[in-house]
């Protein structure tokens, strides 16, 4: 089977196929594609299309590359997938200074011969015969003989990842070349949609390409072909030196993207000019505030709650996080665009945003910019000054790449200095935000579907600054010029992380409560939506344009569609199922036309017929309604695409240490715990279907985190209770004078002739009520605060929904449970005890019925009788068994005893029982106790032996069972 798809890789990789047969060839990408491929929300709009229309050739091969377009995308996330498993293979071996690793020999993946592997990796791309192996290691190069069959097939799979790597950058390449040259527009406000689809392309294929370097893809192939010669006399694979050039062209890679993506250059960088405004507006967190972007307030008319001023900008927010991926890949594989004016600032601003950029897991450091666009810059700025064109314009080039290469050389060690002050401030304006956000709209659900479009903004705004945390925290990078490592400043403790999480979660959970509500409006909307295109459509401007049958067909049967959706009414919103997706297809049908050079109607005689009009034209009014309507069947998605925090499954170790730092501290609140914990229910997400065991190990590592996570919060909420019971919590104001202390008082008092001023006056001894004085009055706000605390967390805990990952669940209020009564259980053997004499147990009494109290506190604010669970444990700690000393009788295993009352039999034994005939302790009748003869030994026999004392044990350890024996 693996033989065969190698001999169709190779084949079906060859250039000179036409474009037909790589429309077949797409077959080949099945095994990286999800299986649900079909149904997701975007291909599904985009495949349908494709084999319905019975378009013209033109406008029907458009529709294949769009097809194209959606499917190599996600191919790349696949193959990403691989790569990233293979390197986790090897243990991540360092290629640039050749240094592996035992596992890496030891991992299967290569003959452990490192002499010969080596070799042909460093003189690549020469031949492997060329070398004269033998005499490097001829014991090595004899095994590989004897076992070359073996070696060829452990090493098959990853040389069809090579040959899948190859046919991608052909496939994507075209496709990338082809949509640049033949769509008009590709502005986010003209043409959103082919947009996003052709920007996910081009990212895609230059992340795939910069993860490729991370894998020994010299060694793969020149290994594997000396393998098969060995096999097949001398015969190199077919593929052999195909494969060799593509490796040696994208040596490194970055020198291969940028010699491939030269011709869409221009392109690349109008759309990056375009989405630079919403860039700077999404740093300006001044703007953002005052200008009410992130509002549902009007900016400037308070009274009007809905805020319809920046509707548009709104949605642009909502993919920020796109568009700085798009800036920074963009000008690093076209740094020509960097010579624009306006570009200086857009890079400028993303570059030192970060100190570092994941790559699907690896770093993307500034190196590479001073590594690979510097020296273009440099020669810009070279030809400039040699005088290649006219004198003003060599001088405006000149100067502009001069700031160019001021930028790059000096972008690190500002990004160093001023990063976490930068991204500070914005947690801190989405924390206000989103806080406001949340208790606007719980109190005003009716405004929260008008405002969605906001929501979505905030969500991924926030998404984007905690990802930005967890990705610089723990990390030391280096300063250019120097060897000395820098850690990068961020703080471990930064409270603002749990008010995000917390903000996330609680606005997600508001579009899941008022999903109905979402839904309904977003159907009035394009039910009133279908009147304005057909207005639009009538208008004389498009009456003019005279629309060929296809087009005016397909803009009948959208209008169709929006006059026959369901009308929204009253409670029966929610029951109402409503699938839009063929009115989608629709449009993009319709887009697809009219923003290819090849029409005859293209996009802007759309715009030029129907903005006249005085409102807004009809691609306007198309690419709204398209919005829209995936708010009614797609809302799910969009939430899931805004809002999900899967991506932090990579830093979970983070995660832990981040939450136990800030969960406890001065400003942690009890409810983020939930926020925290709820993480990990999306973890599993980040799991490729190209890995099948990575869904089980990304399975174990969530229920491994949410279980670290619990064990801290059970930890505090234990020591919350310890503090109230401790000497210093509710200890402090049960203080009452023994009559020897009261005596001592009073003779003091006699003596002291001014009256006490403060309850310290006598030293060391404080007198009731002293927690009501002045200077007292911080530990009674800490007992407060410490109570409050305890409480909120008690009832955050109880009503949160249960947290399931995989098919685990975890009930916080059955955790919660155990942690109170084993805390109990610990309690009392502590106090049972003091310095290997046991405590008096009218002390004992006194000091559970304090922690009883506490408990009994907290089940006010939980659904569970912990009541019951005190009287088990103490009935548990009263079972006896055999006396240790007196019977030879082996305990049984599944005989248990009370750890309590075997500690107290065992010493009234060791020191009442056992001394009643050596050690002068006598039973005193009038006393009703036990005393000692003379004075000997650490202990007073009748403060443990009295009938108060051990009525007081009784009542410890059998409660009201024995109130009879007790009178």
């Amino acid at each position: 089977m693996e033989k065969s798809r190698l001999h169709f890789s190779s084949q079906d990789a060859s250039p000179s196929l036409a474009k037909s047969k790589d429309w077949d060839a797409l077959s080949r990408w099945s095994e990286y594609l999800k299986p649900d491929v079909s149904s997701t929300p975007t291909s599904k709009g985009w495949k349908h299309v494709s084999f319905e229309q019975s378009l013209t050739s033109g406008s029907f091969q458009k529709a294949v590359h769009i097809e194209w377009v959606i499917q190599l995308s996600q191919v790349a996330e696949g193959l990403m997938a691989k790569m990233y498993r293979l390197i986790q293979i090897l243990d991540h071996p360092d290629l640039v200074s050749y240094t592996f690793t035992e596992s890496f020999w030891k991992a299967g993946v290569f003959p452990n011969c490192p002499r010969i592997c080596l070799l042909v990796s460093k003189k690549f791309p020469d031949h492997p015969n060329k070398l004269q192996l033998e005499r490097v290691d001829k014991v090595a190069f004899d095994a590989l003989n004897d076992s070359a069959e073996t070696y060829l097939q452990n090493l098959e799979p990853w040389i069809l990842l090579l040959l899948d790597l190859m046919a991608f950058r052909e496939q994507a390449l075209r496709l990338i070349l082809d949509l640049s040259s033949t769509v008009i527009t590709l502005l986010p406000h003209q043409n959103s949609l082919i947009l996003h689809a052709f920007m996910d392309l081009f990212c895609s294929f230059v992340r795939v390409n910069l993860v490729s370097e991370k894998i020994p893809r010299k060694m793969i192939l020149q290994m594997y072909n000396l393998l098969h010669t060995m096999l097949r006399n001398g015969r190199d694979c077919e593929f052999y030196h195909r494969l060799v050039q593509f490796v040696d062209s994208y040596d490194p890679p970055l020198k291969g993207l940028q010699e491939d993506l030269n011709f869409v250059s221009p392109r690349i960088g109008e759309v990056l000019e375009a989405v630079g405004p919403i860039i700077f507006l999404s740093t300006d967190t001044k703007k953002l505030r005052n200008e009410g972007f992130l509002s549902p307030f009007h900016p400037r008319y308070p009274d009007i709650l809905t805020n319809s001023a920046h509707p548009m900008r709104a949605q642009d927010l909502a993919n920020v996080t796109s568009y700085r991926e798009w800036v920074l890949l963009g000008y690093l594989v076209c740094p020509d665009e960097l010579l624009r004016v306006t570009s200086i600032d857009i890079s400028m601003v993303r570059t030192a945003d970060d100190c570092i950029n994941v790559l699907f897991q690896y770093m993307l450091l500034h190196e590479e910019y001073q590594l690979y666009v510097l020296p273009k810059i440099l020669e810009s700025k070279r030809l400039a000054k040699s005088g290649r064109n006219k004198q003003k314009e060599a001088d405006l080039e000149y100067n502009v790449a001069k700031q160019v290469e001021k930028m790059i050389c000096e972008v690190h060690e500002q990004a160093l200095v001023s990063c976490y002050a930068i991204h500070h401030e914005r947690r801190v304006l989405l924390k206000q935000e989103i806080g406001r956000m949340v208790v606007f709209f719980t109190d005003q659900p009716s405004l929260l579907a008008p405002n969605i479009q906001m929501v979505f903004s905030a969500l991924a705004l926030a998404q984007y600054e905690i990802i930005w945390y967890f990705q610089h925290v723990g990390i030391a990078l280096s300063k250019y010029k120097a060897v000395r490592m820098v850690p990068v400043d961020i703080d471990a403790t930064d409270p603002t992380i749990g008010f995000l999480l917390d903000g996330i979660d609680k606005l997600c959970c508001l579009v899941r409560k008022y999903v109905a509500a979402i839904k309904g409006y977003a159907l009035s909307y394009l039910s009133s939506c279908a009147g304005r295109i057909r207005f639009l459509l009538g208008t004389p401007g498009m009456v003019a344009l005279d629309l060929d049958t296809n087009l005016r067909g397909l803009f009948q049967q959208i209008v169709h569609c929006l006059e026959n959706i369901p009308k929204p009414q009253g409670e029966n919103i929610s029951s109402v199922t409503c699938d839009l997706s063929s009115f989608r297809e629709l449009w993009l049908s319709v887009l697809m036309i009219v923003t290819s050079s090849r029409s005859s109607i293209n996009i802007r005689h759309l715009e030029k017929a129907t903005v006249s009009t005085g409102k807004e034209g009809l691609l306007s009014e198309g690419n709204g309604a398209y919005n829209w309507s995936r708010c009614v069947d797609e809302l799910d998605f969009l939430l899931s695409k805004h809002g999900s925090l899967k991506k932090l499954y990579f830093y979970h170790q983070h995660l832990t240490a981040v939450f136990r730092n800030t969960m406890f501290g001065p400003e942690g609140r009890p409810q983020h715990c939930c926020a925290w914990l709820g993480i990990a229910s999306c973890f599993p997400e980040c799991a490729s279907t190209i890995v099948p065991d990575e869904v089980n190990k990304i399975g174990r590592d969530a229920v491994v985190y949410v279980e670290s996570l619990i064990e801290s919060i059970m930890g505090g909420l234990e020591g919350l209770i310890n503090i109230l019971d401790s000497e210093g919590g509710f200890g402090s104001l049960e203080n009452q004078l023994l009559p020897e202390q009261v005596a001592n008082h009073a003779k003091q008092t006699v003596k002291v002739s001014t009256p006490l001023k403060s309850p310290k006056a006598i030293a060391g001894l404080l007198l009731p009520g002293h927690e009501s004085y002045l200077e007292n009055n911080n530990s009674i706000k800490m007992l407060e605060a410490a109570l409050q605390r305890l409480t909120n967390l008690c009832s955050v805990l109880n009503d949160m929904e249960p947290i399931c990952v995989l098919n685990h669940v975890f009930v916080l209020r059955e955790y919660m449970r155990e942690c109170i009564l084993g805390n109990f259980k610990r309690r009392i053997l502590a106090i049972l005890k003091m310095d290997s004499e046991l405590q008096r147990p009218s002390v004992v009494e006194s000091l559970l019925r304090r922690h009883i109290s506490i408990v009994h506190l907290v089940e006010q604010h939980i659904s569970m009788d912990l009541t019951e669970g005190i009287r088990e444990v103490l009935l548990a700690e009263a079972v006896t068994g055999p006396i240790s000393f007196s019977h030879s009788i082996e305990r049984s295993a599944n005989r248990q005893t009370g750890s309590a009352v075997e500690i107290a039999c065992n010493w009234y034994v060791e020191n009442i029982v056992k001394d009643v005939s050596g050690a002068g302790i006598l039973f005193a009748p009038i006393h009703r106790s036990f005393g000692r003869q003379k004075s000997a030994g650490t202990y007073v026999p009748d403060l443990n032996t009295n009938v108060g004392e051990l009525k007081a044990f009784i009542r410890i350890l059998v409660g009201t069972g024995l109130t009879g024996l007790i009178e």
